[in-house]
């Protein structure tokens, strides 16, 4: 809901109506979220005991997996559970079929089963991952309590996936229905706030000429929100509010963005070489050729941007190409043959009609929103390209398929019938908190939690619901302030693997059958089964994570040299959308995978974007010498990009400095040569001597460098 900027300043003037306006902004959202969990959940519950399915806990519980605060998420979170579960059921059904007297067969190609899901789940990006995930752990809730019945399968799976549907249509109604909140609205919102960070930053010419400062919002700004932003995108898709083309201008904002940072990012660190160098006189030109870019910002909207608005900063950036053209003109008689000014100077007006690219997409999706006609036309869609490391797959795989194994001969060994349920418990750890930034932390966590649904659990069945319930709407009642509960612990940032692990346990222990029974031993059982398979999943995170610090910073550094590598031989289809959506999902990966302090994360993002640079650099030299006639290709460039892909299949000092004094001479080589007559071979002969110098002057900033010598782990 938009909400007018004048009203929300007059009606935050006065201290009372600040406090009702930040109550209706932060913590209504929260009480509505949670009624909107309430009724789901008793929706599913009572559909699950009027239909008479066997286990209406799995239909509650699906509702409290599946809700999101926004109708966007719960749709696509449904719909991936919905395949997860079909697939889990489907396997489920054919392994019983096949092996189910075989028990080496069985247990290895539950194995096998597992280990391929855990891949994929690790491969796959947001709610895909989950229905890889939930497709791995649905075989051990269907397949292994039946193991010495096996007759019993296809009940189960039935009453299985009908408990799941039943949740999941819970869930989507209530959400889509009552006070609905729609991610394409916070997509909007974020993307509207990212822009404005753009025009603001870019306006100041000390965001890019100040000296270079983490802790600057300026800098910061351009530093994330990239990967997270995508994912929206992505997920708002499952919303009929959301169309096609809007989508498409999504994509093409995001990818023009990370061009933007890119550039930004590069130009800051060829400002930061320069002021260590002292050379106050090519600083000073390189501020003045950004002037007509600040200026043309100067009078930018500092509120909502109105198409209007934004045709005028369009025409003014526009009008800044002839103004930073011409003092370009002006200044590079002065410094002819520095290279840091013609790689600081290509930079700049690289940013400006990025930013121009940029704005004309904003104004585009502006226009679309407010008529349906978009007044620039995409030609394509961009893909956000993903990276996944194939060590960081193959040990996910090992785990999930180890953990399995673990457990299978702990129920061999024991003969506990109620041995399966730490099979499952154990699988359910292995496959949901790998992905976690630190997934032995994401273990205790939910431990605790499932430790607190046990006291939660045992209340409601030997006391609450024997002494209290007498029918359906008693049992709601009853039940509601726990159901509460759980949606406020949803919305708290710190508690999500705590809340799992009480939903899941809570959901396992509770007595919400459609007719009440009890057992304590059973209670007591179970209980401990479920505790000793977190005790194992704990376990396998401990064994199988050897991933420190350094080693990932290594094993960075490796991965992006060898990018570099492949692009110097490599096919010329590469598009920079793919090479910078790409970098950024590895190096995302690794920062939540890698056990990365704050230290080596920004060591890890600048390394990044030298590789970004370089690449992009490398790709367009390869391409300026394919498009030349063949008199004006001149071997030494050849020469200088195989010296490159010398350097960075083994870096060493000596070839570092061969490679610095091989781009020096193939530089000046160029310089001197005679230039072709022809205006684009002209263009293109010119941009072979900007790239070159480029990759020089980023080269001889060292600090940025992907070798992983610095150990910034300690």
């Amino acid at each position: 809901m938009q909400v007018d900027s004048a009203f929300i300043s007059t009606f935050k003037s006065f201290p009372w109506q600040r406090t009702l306006y930040e109550w209706l902004t932060i913590d209504a959202p929260v009480v509505i979220y949670m009624a909107k969990v309430i009724m789901a959940a008793l929706l599913a519950l009572w559909i699950s005991m009027k239909l008479n399915l066997p286990d209406p806990r799995t239909a509650i519980f699906t509702v409290f997996i599946v809700m999101q605060p926004q109708s966007g998420l719960v749709f696509s979170k449904s719909y991936y559970r919905v395949l997860g579960t079909i697939a889990g059921v489907g396997m489920s059904l054919v392994i019983m079929g096949m092996f189910s007297q075989d028990p080496v067969w069985f247990i290895s190609f539950v194995a096998l089963w597992i280990g391929l899901t855990t891949a994929a789940g690790f491969k796959y990006r947001n709610f895909q991952s989950y229905g890889f995930v939930l497709a791995g752990y649905t075989m051990c809730i269907v397949a292994l309590p039946v193991i010495e019945t096996p007759l019993e399968i296809f009940d189960i799976a039935v009453s299985r996936f009908s408990e799941v549907v039943v949740g999941i249509m819970s869930a989507t109604v209530i959400s889509d229905v009552v006070f609905p909140r729609r991610l394409l609205d916070s997509l909007i919102s974020s993307e509207q706030e990212r822009f404005q960070n753009v025009l603001s930053t870019l306006s100041d010419p000390e965001s890019v000429f100040a000296a270079f400062d983490e802790k600057n919002p300026a800098v910061t700004r351009f530093s994330s929100g990239v990967v997270g932003l995508n994912a929206v995108r992505i997920n708002s898709s499952f919303e009929s509010k959301s169309d096609q083309k809007e989508r498409q201008h999504y994509g093409h904002l995001n990818h023009e963005y990370m061009n933007l940072s890119t550039t930004f990012r590069s130009l800051k660190s060829i400002v930061a070489s320069i002021k260590e160098s002292e050379k106050t006189e090519l600083l000073e030109a390189l501020e003045h050729l950004y002037e007509p870019i600040s200026a043309a910002l100067k009078n930018r909207p500092n509120t909502v941007v109105t198409p209007e608005d934004l045709s005028r900063v369009l025409t003014e950036l526009f009008e800044a190409k002839a103004g930073v053209k011409k003092q370009y003109e002006l200044e590079k008689i002065m410094f002819e043959g520095e290279d840091k000014f013609t790689s600081g100077a290509y930079l700049i007006s690289r940013l400006l009609n990025e930013l121009y690219n940029h704005c004309a997409t904003y104004l585009s999706l502006l226009k679309h929103r407010l008529s349906g006609n978009a007044t620039r036309e995409l030609s394509r869609t961009v893909r956000f390209s993903t990276h996944t490391d194939n060590v960081l797959v193959g040990l996910a795989a090992l785990r999930g398929s180890g953990v399995l194994l673990l457990t299978m001969m702990f129920w061999i060994w024991t003969a506990w019938p109620f041995a399966t349920l730490s099979i499952t418990m154990a699988v359910v750890i292995g496959l949901l908190l790998g992905t976690m930034p630190s997934p032995l932390d994401g273990v205790k966590d939910f431990f605790k939690g499932a430790v607190v649904a046990l006291v939660f659990a045992g209340v409601y069945d030997f006391f609450i619901i024997p002494a209290y319930t007498s029918d359906l709407l008693t049992l709601g009642l009853l039940l509601s302030p726990t159901l509460a509960f759980i949606g406020w612990m949803t919305t708290r940032p710190k508690l999500p693997v705590f809340t799992f692990g009480f939903v899941f346990m809570f959901m396992s222990q509770c007595a919400l059958d459609t007719y009440y029974k009890i057992e304590p031993t059973k209670f007591l059982e179970s209980s401990l089964a479920a505790l000793i398979g977190i005790v194992f999943g704990g376990l396998a995170y401990i064994v199988v994570n050897f991933w420190s610090c350094s080693l990932t910073q290594r094993r960075v550094a490796k991965i992006l040299r060898r990018q570099i590598v492949r692009l110097c031989v490599g096919a010329l289809n590469v598009e920079r959308s793919a090479l910078e959506s790409t970098g950024r999902d590895l190096v995302q990966q690794f920062s939540t995978q890698g056990r990365l302090n704050m230290r080596s994360s920004r060591l890890v993002y600048e390394w990044l974007l030298t590789t970004l640079e370089i690449g992009r650099a490398i790709l367009a030299i390869r391409r300026s010498i394919q498009r030349l006639y063949a008199h004006n290709r001149h071997p030494r460039i050849s020469d200088a990009l195989e010296s490159i892909k010398s350097y960075f299949e083994g870096p060493t000092d000596v070839r570092r400095e061969f490679l610095l004094r091989e781009l020096k001479e193939t530089i000046a080589i160029l310089r001197s040569s005679d230039r072709p007559n022809e205006k684009v071979q002209f263009k293109r002969f010119e941009s072979l001597i900007t790239e070159l110098a480029l990759i020089r002057t980023v080269l001889l900033h060292s600090t940025t460098f992907p070798l992983a010598k610095e150990d910034s782990c300690r």
